[in-house]
């Protein structure tokens, strides 16, 4: 193999390998214009939270991404992990602040 060649390879395999870790999306626990929402908004937005938390499960499990992490670089799945458990955390603050807003707004059920 040529040297270009197998610097081209061992890019790839590097860059695959940093690339591995499935991330989950990070969510703001208090936005901006949260005291405005209706109640329905904030209905809306604690649906969206169940969906996120779902989103954020789904990469827990046994994926290919999962899989790779644990045959070849076993950090990346240990931080998938990490991860998904930091962004499970700010979607269940947040929901804590969106029931108190809707409990505070004397929001029907």
């Amino acid at each position: 193999m040529s040297l270009p060649l197998k610097s081209a390879v061992l890019i790839a395999i590097t860059s695959g390998l940093l690339l591995g870790c499935a991330t989950s999306q990070k969510i703001q626990v208090v936005q901006p214009g949260d005291h405005n929402l209706s109640c329905d908004a904030i209905k809306a937005e604690l649906a969206k939270l169940d969906k996120a938390e779902a989103d954020i499960e789904s990469k827990k499990g046994v994926t290919g991404t999962n899989v790779a992490g644990a045959l070849f670089w076993l950090p990346g799945l240990a931080y998938t992990y990490y991860d998904a458990g930091e962004a499970t955390r700010l979607v269940n603050d947040r929901r804590s602040a969106m029931t108190t807003l809707y409990n505070n707004k004397n929001c029907a059920p």
